[in-house]
Parts: structure tokens; sequence; C-alpha cells
């Protein structure tokens, strides 16, 4: 007989322990529960063995079975590569300026290289490739190194006022800024400025600033201020603008300089990423004058 006492309304037996007046049964673990504690325990036990368990202070068992995600992943990684290169084998060597007249790249590759386009280069021109102030606009055929397919390529591998032997150099100085012109001359060629490129603007000043500009600008931009490809001289006649064409902006230009930056990708992309990236220029370039 069992001295223990009973819970009144059960019938089961009380283990004694009481808190605030209420009163535990002694009810033990259903077996099953019991059962599924030493199962997973067991079954932790046979993880510690065969998987990668215990550290050490440099290193950790790596388990019967030698398993490792890091490898696995190393393995996917080493996959997707060659798989990527089997994909875009035909760019790795191939001739830019046969890979531009080939007309079924397009097709078969454009959607996948827009989205290297878009982790490399749409935070500064845009995934319209319209760029925007400050970045030049890519599809409009206005180029300061011209648009062949060589020379686009060269551009985007070397860059420009970049951190590459190689790279293309271009500036703008600073002609009032530091002097080498007055104020009233920055105000005279900017107004020829607005001239060349078909603006409204002071006949007057303008005039006055035509001397500037042969004396100070020509060399650069030409006579006719329509640029030079050899140097990356902007050409000032047409409707195409970096930094903005208004006057406020022509006479911050030539007051206080340019010097933009387009980063070298050498080394960066690999060759058939850059040869890639200059026919998607090409491809969305627009049917506009060059």
């Amino acid at each position: 007989m069992s001295l223990k006492e009973k819970d009144p309304v059960s019938g089961t037996d009380l283990t004694g322990h009481e808190w605030d007046g209420i009163k535990e049964l002694d009810t033990p673990v259903p077996w099953a529960a019991r059962w599924a504690l030493w199962i997973s325990i067991i079954i932790a036990a046979l993880y510690w063995v065969f998987y990668p368990s215990f550290p050490s202070v440099r290193d950790y068992a790596k388990g019967m079975l030698g398993y490792s995600s890091r490898a696995e992943v190393a393995t996917a990684l080493q996959q997707a590569d060659a798989s990527r290169e089997m994909t875009f084998a035909p760019f790795a060597s191939g001739d830019i300026e046969k890979l531009a007249a080939d007309p079924t790249l397009e097709a078969r590759y454009g959607a996948s290289i827009s989205k290297l386009y878009a982790d490399n280069c749409a935070a500064c021109h845009r995934n319209d490739l319209k760029g925007q102030v400050g970045f030049p606009n890519l599809v409009d055929r206005h180029w300061l190194w011209s648009g062949t397919p060589e020379e686009i390529e060269a551009t985007i591998r070397y860059g420009i006022n970049a951190q590459h032997d190689d790279t293309r150099i271009a500036q703008m100085l600073a002609f009032g800024a530091d002097g080498m012109i007055e104020n009233q001359q920055v105000e005279e060629v900017t107004e020829f400025v607005l001239f060349l490129s078909g603006q409204q603007h002071d006949a007057t000043a303008a005039e006055a600033g035509k001397l500037v500009f042969e004396e100070n600008c020509a060399a650069c931009h030409g006579d006719d201020g329509r640029g030079g490809y050899e140097i990356g001289a902007p050409d000032l006649g047409d409707e195409s603008w970096i930094y903005g064409g208004d006057r406020d902006a022509i006479y911050h230009s030539i007051h206080f300089g340019r010097r933009g930056v387009m980063p070298a990708w050498d080394g960066r992309l690999s060759d058939a990423q850059i040869r890639m990236l200059t026919l998607y220029l090409l491809w969305n370039a627009e049917d506009v004058p060059s």
C-alpha cells in the first residue's frame, strides 16, 4: 500500500513538493520521450565521431568521414567558374573587331552581359547607360576617345586618370582658379562656347571670347571646338555634356577645371568580361551620328 499522499481529484501520487498551495503530481516522463532523448544523444555522438566537431587550439577534429563544408563550397565555385568560362568562351581570346561584327552574339549573350554591366558600371552610368552629371552617356555615340570597339575596350581596360600604368590622361585645366586668364575672360570664353554649341549667348562677349579660346583652348579642342580623339578632348559643339552645358556649368568647368576618373578594370575583370562590356555598349548605342 502506497504511503504517499494522493491527489484527491485524479488519485495520482504526490511528490510532496508544494509551492503556494500548488502540489506536484508524481507523474514520470513518458517512455516515448525518454527513448527520443536517448536516441538523439546517440545520433549526436555519431555526428561528433563522423563529422568535424571538437575544436583545438589551432585546428579541429576532422571526423572519420573527412567532410568539409568549406571544401564543398570551393568545389561548387570551381564548377561554376568552369561552367562560366565554357559559356563565355567566344569572348576569352577573340578579336574585339571580329566579335563586334558577329550579329548572333547579342541574342545569345545580351541578357547575361547586362548583369555584368549592372554589377560594375550602373552605379555611375545608370542602368539605362545614359549617365548622370559627372559620368558620360554611353549610348549617344559621342566618345572622348572614339567609339571603335578597340578604343572602347582600351578605355574600359585602362581607365581614365586611373591607377594604371597605361591609363588615359585627360584634364581640363582650372583657367580661372589658377589665374591663367582673368575672370572677365572666363565669362567671355563661356559665351563663345555657348555660341559653338548653338545656344543663346552674348554676341559681343562671344567675339572677345573667341580670341581667348584660340589662345588657351584650341590646342586641345581645335579651332572649331570639335575636340580631339587623340587626347580625349570633348566636342564643344554638340549637345552632349558630361558636367552640364548651361552657362553656369560651362563657366564652372572653365574656371575650376575638371578631372574625371574612370577606373581601370584590367585585373578586376577578366579579358573576356572586358570584351563583353565593350560589346554591350556597342549593342546599346543609339543610332545617331558620331
